[in-house]
């Protein structure tokens, strides 16, 4: 009966300084189990991003289309002549740490650009709060297939300027129409003024339509036309790449 005692005893003594095995659920962030800390997982509820911009609005779609804090996964694919993308991140809280995949972002700051090719892209966006609770947001990058389509419009140029080292064209466009093979018509029912950039290599033309002059450069251009004449403007996407005059055929 003694011995019996003094094993019971030394068992609850053994017990009391083994660790036992519990559930997940039933450790907090700093306890010890078997000799190890028990790390800060993600917290959804923890800080939140308010919003989250991208530097392609013209050519970016993303899904779902509209950016929600409690919306943590996103789809956006770009154009496929698109280089490089970069994010803007807010975060609600002010003291909360941005990370744009590993490196640190300043709260409204852009990222740094995310090099872009035909291979999709995985983009994870961290926000840790001062607790070390975590909000991750995971952006999904992919090109869209090449769309690139010569189009021609006709309208007046109502100014040409430059900004920011690049020349811009803007121009009320109208309604051609074509019919006979390459005869056409032109309707301008109302002013919509459109601004599109010239390429570095745009072709310039003065004169008339049966015998157009090549300017030597912009300033050439600009300095043979009269600010509301009627041109032709062949673009690839929302670049200008030739201008040319035009006249209605019938």
């Amino acid at each position: 009966m003694k011995k019996l005692s003094l094993l019971l005893a030394v068992s609850l003594i053994f017990a009391a300084f083994v660790p036992c095995a519990v559930a997940d659920e039933e450790l907090d962030v700093g306890d010890y189990y078997w000799g190890e800390t028990v790390q800060p997982e993600t917290v959804y509820g923890g800080p939140q991003l308010i919003s989250l911009t991208h530097n392609c609005p013209n050519t970016g779609k993303m899904l779902p289309e509209y950016f929600s804090p409690s919306v943590t996964t996103y789809l956006l694919t770009v154009a496929s002549w698109v280089s490089r993308v970069q994010f803007t991140p807010v975060a609600a809280d002010p003291y909360a740490t941005i990370y744009v995949n590993g490196a640190i972002v300043r709260s409204g700051a852009a990222s740094s650009y995310i090099r872009m090719s035909d291979n999709p892209q995985q983009v994870l966006i961290e926000v840790i709060g001062s607790s070390g609770a975590r909000t991750a947001y995971t952006v999904f990058l992919q090109r869209r297939p090449s769309d690139r389509r010569t189009r021609v419009s006709a309208g007046y140029i109502e100014n040409i300027y430059q900004k920011s080292g690049k020349w811009y064209i803007d121009a009320d466009l109208g309604t051609v129409t074509y019919a006979d093979g390459n005869l056409s018509t032109f309707v301008n029912k109302t002013v919509d003024h459109y601004r599109y950039a010239c390429t570095d290599s745009c072709a310039f033309y003065y004169g008339s339509m049966a015998s157009p002059q090549r300017a030597y450069n912009i300033s050439d251009f600009m300095n043979n036309i009269s600010i509301g004449g009627l041109f032709r403007f062949i673009y690839i996407e929302d670049e200008i790449v030739a201008v040319l005059p035009y006249a209605p055929d019938y």
